[in-house]
């Protein structure tokens, strides 16, 4: 058999999955909220600053810093994308915070 398991990087392909999957949710959130300015006659600047914009935005900058930190090779590089990692997630809570708190006063 000319190929086997270890042939397979499985730490490498699962870290650049996290970043090739953060960048897919950026695009396709990008690509919503300008579908929806355009839907809605709004600007697309207004549609960034949306709360519904800005989780999916962060969620996707954590995961691209998740995928970057576990192929890094240094330790100070892991160490600064971890840091940009955890920054990330507690925009991206803020944000999850101000999207609750705006469903519950449409009423939805």
């Amino acid at each position: 058999m000319l190929y086997s398991l270890i042939v397979i990087n499985w730490q490498a392909l699962l870290f650049n999955s996290f970043w090739i999957v953060g960048l897919a949710v950026l695009c396709a959130v990008l690509s919503y909220h300008h579908w929806a300015a355009h839907q809605t006659k709004t600007s697309f600047k207004a549609q960034l600053n949306q709360p519904s914009f800005l989780v999916f935005f962060w969620l996707s900058f954590a995961l691209v810093c998740v995928g970057l930190a576990g192929t890094s090779r240094q330790l100070w590089e892991t160490a600064i994308w971890v840091v940009f990692t955890g920054v990330s997630i507690l925009f991206m809570a803020k944000a999850f915070i101000a999207y609750r708190s705006l469903r519950l006063e449409v009423g939805d």
